[in-house]
C-alpha cells in the first residue's frame, strides 16, 4: 500500500507537466475563422469578427482579454484558443475599447460566430473531386536530393537548436495549403512549401532538361508543361504509315494532301474530346465567355463572371499539354508535306484546284490551296505575302520566304479550333489588332512556327504565345526578334499552356503587365531563350498597388498568380540559356509567386542586371513560391521599396541563388534572406567578391509573425554568401561571421 502510495505521489508531477505541455499545432484546417489580424499585445490592426446576425462587434483598435472565459496573455494563448473551435461554434470574448475623446478604456464582452473559409470562399473548391494528377512533384528526386543548400540549411538549424520552430512553420504552412486546397492547387507548390530546402533541387530538374533540349522546341516546351501542370509526360510515337506518300493524279493529289492535313491537325487538336462531349451549343457559350475574359477581384464588377468561368473550365476537364507530345511530329510532317506540293507545282505540274477558295480574302501574293476537314490549307511562296485574319482564314500556312506580314492570324475560334503557321524565311510581322492574337490559343491550339529572320511579334493583350484552355506557343529558331506584349501575353495562360521558344539572336520581350512566362489560374507560361543578350520588360502602365510614387505594377517575368479566393495560381517560368540580359519588372515578378502560385526565372549564364519592385526576385507572398537562379557572371541587382531577393510575406517559400562571381546587391528592405508572417526566405550566394547595400530587416531576417494570431510560428530568413571578400553595411555583419537572431534570422559569411 505504501508502495503505490509513493508512486502516485512520484507520478503527481509527471501529469501535471503533461497536462501543461501544450498541444502541438493541427497540420490541418480543423478550426474557426476569426477575420482579424492582431499584434504582440492582442491589438487588432487588421478586419472584424461578427456576431450571429452578421454584426461587426470586434474590430480595429480593440484589444483581447478573454476567451470564453479564459485570460489570453499572448499570440499563442490565442492560437491555441482558436484551434480549439470549429466552423460555426459560437464564442464569448472579452476585450478593451478606447472610449471616443478619452484616454480610458472600456471592458466589453460580446459572442461573435468563427468563419467558415469553405463557406466564405466557396467558389474556389467548386470541382476539386474532378482534379487529375499523374506527376507529384513530392514523390520525384528533386525532392529527395541532398543538395548544399538542404545540407547546410539542416546543419544551421541542428547547431541552432530549431528543428522544432523549423516544423512549427512547416505545420503552419500545411495548414494553409488544406485550407485552401483546390482543382488547380499544384504539387509542386505543395511540395516547396511543405519542404523549402528542396527548392534548389526543383528549379534545376524543371529547368534542366528544357535548356538542354532547346533545339527541340516542342518536346522541350512539352517536358516543361506536362510535369509543372502535374500531368506526366507520356511517351507517343507516330507509327510509319501514318501519312501514306502522295500521290501523282491531281484529283488523288488533293484528296491525300486533305486527308494526311486532318490527320495531323487532328493530332494537334488537344479539346476534340472534350468539344464532342459538351456539345456545339455548350461549347460556343463556353467560349463566349473565354473570349469575355476580364479578371475582377471579389468584391468588384466582374468577379460573378469569372467565377462562372472558373467553374466552367473546371467542369469542362481540359487537358490541353496532352496535344503537346505530338506536335512537333505534327509540325514537321505539316511542313514536309507543303514542301514536297509547291516544288510540285514548280516542276510544272498540274496541282488541283480549288475554284471556291477565294484566296483575296486572306492573302495577298503567290500561293497555292487545298481543303481539309479543319478549313483551308494555304501554301505561301518565296516572295513577300500579306496574310489576313477572319472568318476565311486559312487553318494552315506554310510560307516559304520571304519578308511576310500576318495581321489578325494564329488565334483559334470556334471555326478554326487549330491554328498553325510555319514560315520558313524572311523579316516577317506578326500582329493582331484586337484581343487574342499571334499564337493564341483560345480553347484550342494555335502555334507559329517561324524559321528564321529577324521577326517582330505584336499583341496588345492575351498573345504571343498565350492560352486560355489550350494552347498557345511561339517557336522562333534564329534572328534578333522583338516581342511587344502588352498584358497578358508573351507566355502567358490560364488553364493550358502558353510560351515562346526563342533559340538565337539579341531578343527584346517588352510588355507591361501579366507578361513574360506568367501562368495564370491552372496554366503554365514559359519563356525559353536560348543564346543571345535580351532585354525583358514587364512594368509601366498599371501604378503601384501600394500607391509608391514612381513605381508600377507588373506581374511578369516568371510569375505564378492565383486569383486569391477564387482559383490556385499557376507556374510561371523564364529559361535564359546564355547572354548578358537586363531584366525590368514592375511590382510581384522576376520569381514571383502568389496565392497558391509557382514563379520562376532561371538564367544560366552572362553578366546581368536585374531591376525590381516590391515582390521581386525571388518573392511571394499569401500561400505561394517565388524562386529564382543565376548559375554564372558578375551580376548587378536592384529591388526596391520591400521584399525582393528572397524577401517573402504571408506562408511562403522564396529561394534565392547566385552560383557565383563578383555581384552587386541593392536591396531597400525585407530581402536577401528575409521573411514575415510565417514563411521561409532563402538566399544563397555562391562566392566572389560581393558589394551588398541595404535597409533594414535585410541579410539574414525574421520579421514579423502576427496574421492568424501568429500560427504557432515565427520566421527564417536564412543568408549565406560561401566565399569572397565582400562589403557589408556598417554594423555587425562580415566578412567570416555566422549568428542567429531572435525569431529566427540567419547570417553566414563563410
Amino acid at each position: 500500500m505504501r508502495i503505490v502510495c509513493l508512486l502516485a505521489l512520484l507520478l503527481v508531477p509527471l501529469l501535471v507537466v503533461a497536462q501543461d505541455k501544450p498541444e502541438p499545432p493541427p497540420r490541418k484546417w480543423t478550426y474557426g475563422s476569426f477575420g482579424v489580424a492582431m499584434r504582440a499585445d492582442l491589438t487588432i490592426y487588421q478586419g472584424g469578427a461578427r456576431n450571429a446576425a452578421g454584426e461587426v462587434v470586434v474590430t480595429v483598435d480593440d484589444r483581447l482579454l478573454a476567451w470564453d472565459g479564459k485570460e489570453l496573455k499572448t499570440l499563442d494563448d490565442f492560437c491555441r484558443a482558436l484551434y480549439a473551435t470549429k466552423p460555426g461554434q459560437e464564442v464569448e470574448i472579452t476585450f478593451e475599447r478606447p472610449v471616443k475623446d478619452s484616454k480610458e478604456k472600456s471592458t466589453i464582452k460580446a459572442t461573435i460566430k468563427l468563419g467558415d473559409p469553405r463557406t466564405q470562399f466557396a467558389n474556389l473548391y467548386t470541382s476539386k473531386e474532378k482534379r487529375q494528377r499523374s506527376f507529384d512533384w513530392k514523390a520525384s528526386d528533386a525532392a529527395k536530393s541532398a543538395t548544399p543548400l538542404r545540407t547546410r540549411a539542416m546543419r544551421e538549424l541542428t547547431d541552432g537548436k530549431l528543428l522544432a520552430q523549423w516544423e512549427a512553420v512547416i505545420a503552419a504552412h500545411e495548414r494553409e495549403l488544406d485550407l485552401w486546397d483546390c482543382y488547380e492547387s499544384t504539387s509542386a507548390c505543395e511540395l516547396l512549401l511543405k519542404d523549402p530546402l528542396a527548392s534548389d533541387a526543383f528549379v534545376r530538374a524543371a529547368t534542366d532538361a528544357m535548356a538542354g533540349d532547346q533545339g527541340k522546341g516542342i518536346v522541350a516546351a512539352h517536358a516543361l508543361a506536362s510535369r509543372l501542370l502535374d500531368r506526366a509526360a507520356e511517351p507517343w510515337a507516330a507509327p510509319q504509315d501514318l501519312f501514306p506518300k502522295a500521290a501523282t493524279t491531281k484529283p488523288e493529289a488533293a484528296r491525300q494532301l486533305g486527308g494526311n492535313m486532318d490527320i495531323a491537325l487532328g493530332l494537334l487538336d488537344s479539346n476534340k474530346e472534350a468539344r464532342a462531349s459538351l456539345g456545339a451549343e455548350a461549347w460556343a457559350d463556353l467560349l463566349r465567355q473565354v473570349q469575355a475574359f476580364e479578371f475582377a477581384w471579389a468584391g468588384e464588377d466582374g468577379h460573378d463572371k469569372c467565377a462562372a468561368l472558373v467553374k466552367a473550365m473546371r467542369e469542362a476537364g481540359l487537358q490541353p499539354a496532352a496535344a503537346l507530345p505530338k506536335a512537333g511530329f505534327a509540325l514537321d510532317k505539316i511542313e514536309s508535306m507543303a514542301i514536297g506540293y509547291w516544288n510540285q507545282k514548280e516542276a510544272g505540274a498540274q496541282m488541283p484546284i480549288f475554284p471556291d477558295i477565294d484566296t483575296s480574302k486572306f492573302v495577298q501574293g503567290s500561293v497555292l490551296c487545298y481543303r481539309c476537314e479543319y478549313g483551308v490549307i494555304a501554301i505561301g511562296g518565296k516572295d513577300r505575302n500579306v496574310w489576313i485574319g477572319g472568318p476565311d482564314a486559312p487553318a494552315v500556312i506554310v510560307d516559304l520566304g520571304g519578308d511576310d506580314d500576318y495581321t489578325d492570324l494564329g488565334v483559334t475560334d470556334s471555326g478554326h479550333p487549330v491554328q498553325v503557321i510555319i514560315d520558313l524565311g524572311g523579316n516577317d510581322r506578326y500582329r493582331s489588332t484586337t484581343k487574342w492574337g499571334v499564337a493564341a490559343g483560345v480553347l484550342g491550339t494555335a502555334i507559329i512556327d517561324d524559321r528564321n529572320g529577324d521577326d517582330l511579334y505584336e499583341c496588345a493583350q492575351w498573345g504571343i504565345g498565350a492560352a486560355f484552355g489550350g494552347v498557345g506557343l511561339i517557336l522562333d529558331a534564329r534572328g534578333n526578334d522583338r516581342y511587344l506584349g502588352g498584358t497578358y501575353g508573351i507566355g502567358c495562360a490560364a488553364y493550358g499552356a502558353g510560351g515562346v521558344i526563342d533559340l538565337e539572336g539579341n531578343d527584346l520581350y517588352d510588355s507591361n503587365y501579366h507578361s513574360i512566362g506568367v501562368g495564370e489560374a491552372g496554366g503554365v507560361g514559359f519563356v525559353l531563350d536560348g543564346a543571345g543578350d535580351d532585354v525583358y520588360r514587364c512594368t509601366g502602365l498599371v501604378p503601384s498597388g501600394y500607391g509608391t510614387a514612381g513605381e508600377w505594377s507588373g506581374w511578369g517575368i516568371g510569375c505564378g498568380f492565383g486569383w486569391r479566393g477564387l482559383a490556385g495560381g499557376g507556374t510561371g517560368v523564364v529559361i535564359d540559356v546564355s547572354g548578358n540580359d537586363i531584366y525590368s519588372a514592375g511590382e510581384f515578378g522576376l520569381g514571383c509567386g502568389y496565392f497558391l502560385g509557382v514563379g520562376m526565372v532561371r538564367d544560366m549564364a552572362g553578366d546581368d542586371i536585374y531591376h525590381s519592385s516590391r515582390y521581386g526576385l525571388a518573392a511571394a507572398a499569401h500561400c505561394a513560391v517565388g524562386l529564382f537562379m543565376d548559375d554564372t557572371g558578375n551580376d548587378t541587382y536592384e529591388g526596391k521599396t520591400a521584399a525582393s531577393m528572397a524577401g517573402v510575406w504571408d506562408i511562403v517559400t522564396g529561394y534565392f541563388c547566385d552560383g557565383g562571381g563578383n555581384d552587386i546587391y541593392r536591396c531597400d528592405g525585407l530581402g536577401l534572406g528575409a521573411c514575415a508572417m510565417n514563411g521561409v526566405g532563402l538566399f544563397w550566394e555562391g562566392g566572389g567578391d560581393d558589394v551588398y547595400r541595404c535597409g533594414a530587416s535585410c541579410l539574414g531576417h525574421g520579421g514579423a509573425a502576427e496574421y492568424g494570431g501568429g500560427r504557432l510560428a515565427k520566421n527564417f530568413g536564412l543568408f549565406f554568401d560561401l566565399g569572397g571578400k565582400d562589403s557589408y553595411p556598417e554594423g555587425k555583419r562580415v566578412n567570416g561571421s555566422k549568428f542567429w537572431e531572435s525569431d529566427y534570422g540567419l547570417f553566414a559569411d563563410d
